[in-house]
């Protein structure tokens, strides 16, 4: 929730501050501000100081305050190097006196909030060091306000308090020499064919010899840190908690010396193609961020090990949650399950318009499909990626990468890739939450073998009931439920000619998902509306 502004022809003489046009308190803002950064950084001590209002007598520690017309404002903000993370809180555009904002060195995500818009008399705003953080400025903060922004060199990198010790090294834009000649032959791989990319303007790892060599761009995501086996045994108790495996190796989960909690994949001996997708999966998560991809945080390439760090999804996957072990399996209602495959897409469609040239998933399925600790779908796992093929191309490799179930058998047959190849995955992920079936399952009777072709009679007949999930029966409303079947039949057409583009697929499902959220909110007032009626009746 974001409050507007407040106006200065209301301001008062008192002692108090004055409150936003919406009645509420700097102590109220502050306080929205506290609850915000609290969702991610409940055990920050700098957080668990804040009571009361910020510019009382024992000021809130990052906090800078002035007088101004007889009362007590907030004009400064520093929370930095204060290991925090999630989200900028939206809060911090209610507090309409700040003059500067310093974020700088911690792990904030997304975007710079579009609240920041209101901050009339902001001049300074850094949040340099955040190496998850989108840097556009909202509207109208460019041309006032001193931007500091990027990556930081190794040098520059605080570690947070506590841990000195453990210096975090930041590659944006150092890099080990002898490294870069090891990364730099097998990177060639992974750019086998020359693509326009940005301005050099705008090339944020000038500095780096391996994104040299790749021809990577690296302006989204800056800082990929490069992590010694050593301390990637340390942060999992070398190697202790296993949460899963895939082709590529086994996963633990483990903890940075800052606190943050990581899924370490390491790349088994025996996996044929892992230093290729360990190349694949680098490159181009080093190139490109979107709030619905799950981010790399760092690598390491170390006496034979590789390894890729990435965020821990305290969720798990998609696939858990629909039918996986039963110790993770908790029913997900049908609005959830919309929208964490509108996250999805929603990343989809990013890599799909990538700037210069769209990259293909091609492993698209409900087990790549992640949830962070608000239920928000990711897509994960790169290891297959590619950038769609194009005229002109040398060399264009003709191996058909995907998962039974999930494969599109246009691709399958005509070795043929594009991006309709994502939807029709997609569409099977889109079957997978309709009816908490797999893609693939033998052990059903034959002509129940294919979910895909198991639901195209049902949906053909408009048999709704006889194919949803009994976990999320008489919980959904009809017209958002038949909104999204349709847009999984048509994405799994056999012709891809037939198939939507992944924008269109969004606007539908955000349809639905508007459907869906009115039918409820309308029930509810019925519901409410006939306890009211019964409870006057009573008395």
């Amino acid at each position: 929730m974001v409050w507007p502004p407040a106006s200065s022809s209301t301001r008062c003489s008192s002692s108090l501050p004055p409150p936003p046009s919406n009645g509420l308190t700097q102590a109220d803002v502050a306080k929205r501000l506290k609850e915000e950064l609290s969702e991610r950084n409940r055990e920050n001590e700098m957080l668990k100081s804040w009571n009361g209002d910020p510019c009382s007598l024992s000021t809130w520690e990052g906090f800078s305050c002035e007088s101004n017309d007889g009362a007590r404002v907030v004009v400064k903000l520093n929370f930095s190097s204060k290991n925090l993370q999630g989200q900028i809180p939206a809060a911090i555009g209610n507090l309409t006196d700040l003059t500067e904002i310093d974020l700088q060195v911690n792990n904030f995500t997304g975007s710079i909030p579009a609240s920041f818009s209101a901050l009339k008399h902001l001049r300074n705003l850094s949040v340099k060091c955040n190496p998850f953080l989108n840097n556009q400025l909202p509207d109208g903060l460019s041309t006032r306000v001193d931007f500091r922004h990027g990556a930081c060199a190794a040098e520059e990198y605080e570690s947070p308090p506590g841990v000195a010790s453990h210096r975090v090294i930041v590659i944006g834009g150092v890099a080990c020499g002898s490294l870069a000649c090891t990364f730099a032959l097998g990177f060639l791989f992974v750019c086998f064919n020359k693509r326009e990319r940005r301005s050099p303007e705008k090339d944020c790892s000038s500095t780096n010899p391996i994104f040299q060599e790749c021809g990577i761009h690296n302006t989204a995501n800056p800082a990929v840190q490069q992590l010694s086996l050593k301390s990637i045994q340390t942060a999992t108790g070398n190697f202790k908690t296993l949460i899963g495996e895939g082709g590529f190796g086994a996963v633990y989960r483990g903890t940075l010396p800052h606190g943050q909690e990581v899924a370490v994949k390491v790349r088994s001996s025996s996996s044929i193609q892992g230093t290729r997708e360990f190349n694949s999966e680098l490159g181009l998560l080093s190139a490109v961020w979107h709030e619905n991809l799950v981010p790399l945080i760092g690598y390491c390439s170390e006496k034979d090990q590789q390894i890729l760090v990435y965020p821990f999804m305290s969720n798990g996957s998609l696939q858990d949650r629909l039918y996986g072990e039963a110790s993770k399996r908790k029913v997900l209602d049908w609005p959830t399950r919309l929208s964490v495959c509108i996250g999805a897409a929603r990343g989809l469609v990013y890599l799909h318009n990538f700037a210069g040239r769209c990259i293909i998933h091609r492993d698209i399925k409900s087990s790549n499909i992640l949830l962070d600790h608000s239920m928000c779908g990711k897509v994960a796992d790169f290891g297959f990626s590619k950038y769609e093929p194009q005229e002109g191309d040398s060399n264009p490799s003709m191996e058909v990468r995907g998962t039974a179930g999930y494969l599109d058998p246009e691709y399958y047959s005509t070795q043929v890739l594009s991006t309709r190849s994502d939807v029709f995955s997609f569409g099977v992920v889109l079957l997978e939450i309709v009816t908490g079936r797999e893609p693939l399952d033998v052990k059903r009777p034959r002509d129940e073998w294919s979910l895909v072709e198991w639901a195209k009679p049902y949906i053909r007949e408009y048999k709704i009931e006889e194919m949803v999930d009994p976990g999320i029966k008489g919980q959904y409303c009809s017209e958002a439920m038949w909104r999204v079947l349709e847009v999984a039949s048509v994405c799994t057409e056999p012709f891809s000619t037939f198939r939507p583009s992944m924008e269109d697929i969004l606007r539908e499902l955000e349809d639905a998902l508007i459907i869906e959220n009115n039918a409820s909110e309308y029930m509810r007032s019925i519901e409410s509306t006939g306890t009211r009626v019964q409870l006057l009746s009573v008395h």
